[in-house]
């Protein structure tokens, strides 16, 4: 009589099976986990930046004089109270909305940044910040108002100035070769102000003349957006999840394979069990030795 074949089923619902099991589930649920966190890592950086760049914040509270712009700065609509100073200039090669033009920028003296009154004296003069004022068409109308701006400089006192706060520009090659003011460079607009006291804000401001309460000078006030949103996703982590997804897979595919592996040896042992037994019926008996 044939010993039956054991089925997958009963092979697996063999202790040893079932232990193999409860560490490949185990082993499987952590492969899920990190697949997780991965893919929250992918969401997390991928997400819209939600701060709120349109409320003007104290300058104090995003930036000081001397330091790097931040991330959270740039881009801010910052308030301030300062006075302007003679440094006014033009600046070429300005785009408007796909128009080419001139910006009229000076200096302004920063009295009140808004943040906690620093440790300096009482007559030390403010931090120096880089302001564009104002955009115009044409190259004389921009020096015809940066040379009148001059002449009334320091005629009305401190008053609020409210703006964006951006990161300063590198020189261009024609700022360097062609020795005109092309790009919005701190660094080197301060080897042009006058009186200059060695601090200054690594950022410049566009004016914003509505919220100041100031004319607008020039043509037409400086376009300036909010700062783009960033909503790509990163698809690096994303990757990532996949392959624990494919790990946690081969964790359980690798259980089933061990499972069939054990039935097909069985069910080996048993054919070569029935063989040898039908071998052995199958002899012829021994003949009787006679004495």
């Amino acid at each position: 009589m044939s010993a039956s074949i054991p089925t997958f089923r009963q092979v697996a619902a063999r202790p040893r099976w079932i232990g193999v099991l409860i560490g490949c589930l185990l082993v499987s649920g952590i492969f899920a986990l990190l697949g997780q966190w991965q893919i929250e890592r992918a969401v997390e950086q991928g997400q819209r930046d939600e701060r709120d760049t349109e409320t003007a914040v104290p300058l104090g509270t995003m930036a000081q004089p001397g330091e790097p712009l931040t991330t959270e700065a740039g881009g801010r609509m910052v308030s301030l109270i300062g006075d302007d100073t003679a440094d006014y200039r033009a600046l070429a090669g300005r785009n408007q909305d796909g128009r080419s033009g001139w910006w009229i920028i000076g200096r302004v003296l920063v009295e009140d940044d808004g943040a906690p009154a620093a440790d300096l004296p009482a007559d030390a003069p403010g931090a120096s910040l880089a302001v564009a004022y104002g955009w115009t068409a044409d190259e004389a109308s921009a020096r015809e108002e940066a040379a009148a701006m001059a002449d009334d400089a320091g005629t009305v006192g401190a008053a609020p100035v409210v703006g964006r706060y951006l990161p300063a520009e590198a020189p261009t090659d024609g700022d360097v070769r062609g020795r005109t003011n092309e790009a919005m460079s701190v660094a080197a607009l301060v080897n042009e102000w006058q009186d200059w006291d060695g601090r200054a804000y690594t950022g410049y401001l566009v004016l914003d003349p509505e919220a100041s309460g100031a004319r607008v000078v020039g043509d037409e006030p400086i376009v300036s957006r909010p700062p783009e949103q960033n909503t790509q996703l990163n698809w690096l982590n994303v990757f990532y999840a996949i392959e624990w997804v494919a790990f946690m897979g081969f964790a359980l595919y690798l259980w089933y394979r061990l499972v069939k592996d054990a039935r097909e040896r069985d069910i080996e042992a048993i054919e070569e069990a029935e063989e040898a037994a039908a071998a052995r019926a199958d002899a012829p008996a021994p003949h009787p030795t006679a004495e």
